[in-house]
């Protein structure tokens, strides 16, 4: 029988040729050396020889100890892995590529008969943690450790605990692919490159340099001298930026430390600790995973494998897509960090810090109260949450919008932040000045409270809301649990947008909360302005990207700065504008907000003469749906302008196109029904499949067409419809985006496992039948139409359905043309060719590249659009009719 040991764990270090595994004491901080084991491994051996071989290791160093039983087993693994599931994402790289998709922990409990909690976490990342707590960075703060080898590892550790973002921190942490000279940092700091640099000098490839230079060979001497000057290049800025104590070096490299040791040291200021402790810095590291708990194996404030915005502005990646567009802020400046906005607000009596739905408000206070503390203020705190109505009285009063239990849909609702809190208490709250320097009430719904004085708003993207949200480390407006999606559709985005809207003139300062642990800010003034001079130029809103159950390769492969390690990627939101954030530059400092502060300010100016129609909500939306290398989309429908008002709440419904903007020869698109289509019958054996998982002959009853590239297949609501595979599918579509009814999903799951909702009822109210045979062809495949045409020149129309209450024209020509706005919004695509510049009158020169959306707001006026280059390109642009 075990005995459980509250000081002891395991810890596990994996290598590319064997695994060590010994006992841990966490509470020391050390090996039990006489409980050492290790192992060699075959990286190329099959998934069960691997697990077994590291098993087997485990399990010997677990007998040491007869008896007792550790409080779980930490484990350090090189990447990419998803450290959260325990899941191997290892390839290219000639070792435990056959592990590619493996769920490692659930196959070395079954090998171990085991219900242990493993924990997972990056080789480097566990060797910066060990070196940290009882290695040579013992008794400093903040630490960068690298392990050079094979390729370059590297953990940014603070206060022993690892930092995967935040200034001074790359992506993750992870430096290796860090953009250097002509590739990445790994390319010029790693084994790899002392070989090719000893042959390119040399005509010479040898294994192992160091011992040539052991040797005296001079050549080899110079390789690691310039190895020494590159390491030091890439690794500077991050110390400057992270403000680092000192660095730690392990790793196979660091035999021969003596040999680019000079050099490193000449091109850096700071102490330089060579690793005496081999693997066994990363068993301490890696066991004490589980005493640091959540915080070291996934952020538990944030699910996703998307990067967050950089804090600092990067050049983006030359001539490819920018995943990160800004615009230069205008009459302000931004600044960063907690220290600055404190001593904003200490020059004021009293503060109202309110903001959007998502904000950690302990996290975001407690930054803040550091930082007054650093300056010496004593500050008196309320919170606007004391004053919320009790939960059961807020789900009752939000139930009415969140449609029956298990529903995809709810409905808008009508309802006002004043709903949410106690207003008789809360507008007796006043600030308390005497003993105090400054009075400060925060959390949502601040600027309710009857202080006059300045409001600080602390914006979130609704992207990053859905990152924290799938963490359960968000809640919703006025619950204490795990937040959802319906509910902040539905409820919590609505109230709060309204709110904002009506206290946009009070703000004071716009501050961006999606680092947890920094921030920028700006004066509202200068959002304001920044906002006025946006109408009158080109812009392009932040896109963003999600993984599907149909998701393609495209997007992956032409997007670089895509995290490459994501299973797929589905949807690409371009411009799906109630998700979409816009970004401001200034000082170096990026700062986000919703693109609805656009049309809060500036509808009138964005829409020209379609204001009055839609008001603030913007009508248009683009966004990629990408099936190559995937799969269909589900059989679906759209409801009717009727059926959306009185169901859901909306002003204006789902009518879509494809655009096909890309696709292989065997590709196609479900649209129309087949002439002898049976509505009953089809609904019967719709159900039939959704209750007995059997398949259905979908082109029995829908018609299937071929596409290429720069068809346009018209979908007006109703419409019986699906992207089949092997297309990058862009949908120029009106903006109500989840108004999906599936009917037939293939028989598969979602990416988490469980079945994706079919609404067959819905959709049954309604599908249009008299939308088949000829009928399809005639009427849903847009057929173009030449408009105007010169040399150079040719505008061609992509007639709708008269259901869109928007049109598509595309642009081809080879040099410049101007075009006038008419007092109304386009929305513009580059479908063919690399890039194009843009301009108008009152505004700046902005230059697009392929497959990047941008609007061109009705008070432009007019605008230019140039090719770059002699090649002809082509530009679809959308418009109100």
């Amino acid at each position: 029988m075990f005995i459980h040991s509250d000081k002891l764990t395991l810890g596990v270090d994996i290598g590319g040729s064997h695994v060590t595994a010994a006992w841990v004491n966490i509470t020391r901080g050390s090996v039990l050396e006489d409980t050492l084991c290790t192992s060699p491994i075959d990286p190329g051996g099959s998934p069960r020889e691997v697990v077994r071989g590291w098993a087997g290791t485990i399990r010997a160093a677990l007998e040491k100890r007869p008896g007792c039983c550790p409080l779980g087993i930490g484990i350090a693994m090189p990447g990419p892995f998803d450290y959260d599931r325990g899941v191997s994402l290892i390839d290219g790289v000639h070792k435990f590529e056959r592990l590619m998709g493996l769920d490692i922990r659930l196959a070395l409990k079954d090998e171990l008969e085991t219900d242990l909690p493993f924990v997972f976490r990056n080789d480097a990342a566990c060797f910066g943690v060990g070196e940290s707590l009882t290695g040579k960075g013992a008794g400093f703060r903040r630490v960068i450790a690298l392990t050079l080898g094979t390729g370059l590892g590297s953990a940014f550790v603070l206060d022993g605990q690892v930092c995967s973002e935040g200034p001074g921190v790359p992506t993750d942490g992870f430096l290796y692919a860090v953009p250097f000279r002509d590739g990445i940092a790994e390319d010029y700091v790693s084994s790899r490159w002392l070989v090719s640099a000893y042959a390119a000098r040399t005509g010479r490839r040898v294994a192992d340099v160091r011992e040539l230079a052991a040797l005296g060979d001079r050549d080899a001497l110079e390789v690691f001298g310039d190895f020494g000057r590159q390491l030091a290049e890439v690794v500077a800025p991050w110390i400057r930026d992270f403000d680092a104590d000192c660095l730690v070096i392990g790793g196979s490299i660091r035999k021969a430390a003596p040999l680019f040791l000079p050099s490193l040291e000449a091109g850096l200021h700071l102490p330089i600790h060579l690793s005496d402790q081999m693997e066994r810095a990363a068993l301490v590291g890696a066991a004490a995973l589980l005493q640091q708990g959540r915080a070291l194996t996934v952020a538990p404030w944030r699910k996703t494998l998307q990067p967050l915005l950089p804090f600092h502005a990067n050049a983006p990646v030359s001539g490819a897509y920018d995943l990160y567009p800004f615009h230069h802020l205008e009459g302000g400046t931004i600044a960063g960090g907690f220290d600055s906005l404190a001593a904003w607000m200490a020059s004021h009596r009293k503060v109202l810090v309110d903001g959007y739905a998502g904000q950690d408000w302990d996290v975001f206070k407690a930054h803040l109260g550091a930082a007054f503390r650093a300056l010496g203020k004593k500050v008196a705190w309320y919170e606007t949450r004391s004053f919320q109505k009790p939960e059961k009285d807020v789900l009752a009063m939000t139930a009415p919008f969140m449609g029956e239990p298990g529903s995809v849909w709810g409905r808008i609702t009508h309802l006002a932040l004043e709903d949410f809190y106690q207003m008789d208490i809360l507008r007796k709250v006043r600030a308390e000045e005497e003993g105090y320097d400054l009075s400060v009430c925060l959390g949502i719904g601040a600027a309710l409270v009857s202080w006059d004085a300045p409001v600080v708003y602390v914006d979130l993207p609704k992207n990053e809301i859905q990152y924290r949200m799938r963490a359960g480390s968000t809640v919703n407006l006025g619950l204490s649990t795990p937040g959802e999606y319906k509910r902040y559709y539905f409820v919590d985005w609505v109230v709060l947008n309204r709110h904002r809207a009506r206290i946009k003139d009070r703000i004071a300062v716009v501050a961006d909360g999606q680092w947890r642990d920094d921030i920028t800010w700006t004066t509202g003034e200068a959002i304001r302005e920044s906002l006025r001079q946006m109408t009158t130029t080109p812009l392009r809103v932040r896109p963003w990207f999600e993984a599907g159950a149909w998701g393609g390769q495209w997007l992956k492969a032409h997007v670089p700065e895509l995290p490459q390690e994501e299973v797929n990627y589905a949807w690409s939101f371009e411009l799906i504008v109630p998700e979409n954030g816009l970004v401001f530059e200034s000082a170096g400092y990026l700062l986000e907000i919703a693109f609805d502060w656009l049309m809060e300010q500036e509808s009138a100016s964005v829409l020209g003469r379609d204001a009055e129609r839609f008001g603030t909500e913007f009508p248009i939306r683009f966004d990629f749906l990408d099936t190559f290398d995937g799969g269909n989309l589900s059989i679906q429908c759209h409801p009717s302008l009727s059926y959306i008002q009185e169901q859901f709440g909306e002003r204006i419904t789902q009518d879509e196109t494809y655009y096909i903007l890309d696709c292989t020869p065997d590709a196609g698109v479900y649209l129309g029904f087949q002439e002898d289509i049976d509505p009953g019958s089809f609904r019967e054996v719709l159900e039939t499949s959704n209750d007995t998982g059997t398949e259905v002959d979908i082109e029995r009853y829908v018609q299937r067409h071929p596409a290429h590239r720069h068809d346009l297949f018209l979908i007006p609501n109703g419409t019986i419809h699906s992207s089949g595979k092997n297309n990058l599918v862009l949908e120029i579509s009106a903006t109500p985006y989840i108004y999906t009814f599936k009917m037939y999903d293939w028989l598969r799951l979602d990416l988490d496992g469980k079945p994706r909702p079919i609404n067959i009822a819905h959709a049954f109210q309604n599908l249009h039948f008299e939308r088949k045979g000829d009928k399809v062809r005639q009427e849903l495949l847009s057929r173009p139409l030449v408009l105007e045409e010169r040399e150079d020149y040719r505008l061609v129309h992509l007639p709708t359905h008269p259901d869109h209450f928007y049109d598509v024209h595309r642009l081809e020509f080879c040099k410049e043309i101007t075009i006038t706005t008419g007092n109304q919004c386009h929305v513009l695509m580059l479908v063919e060719g690399n890039a194009l510049w843009v301009w108008t009158p009152m505004g700046e020169k902005k230059r697009f590249h392929f497959a990047e959306t941008f609007v061109l707001p009705a008070a432009a006026g007019s605008y230019m659009l140039q090719a770059e280059g002699d090649a002809p390109i082509k530009v679809v642009k959308a418009f109100i009719k």
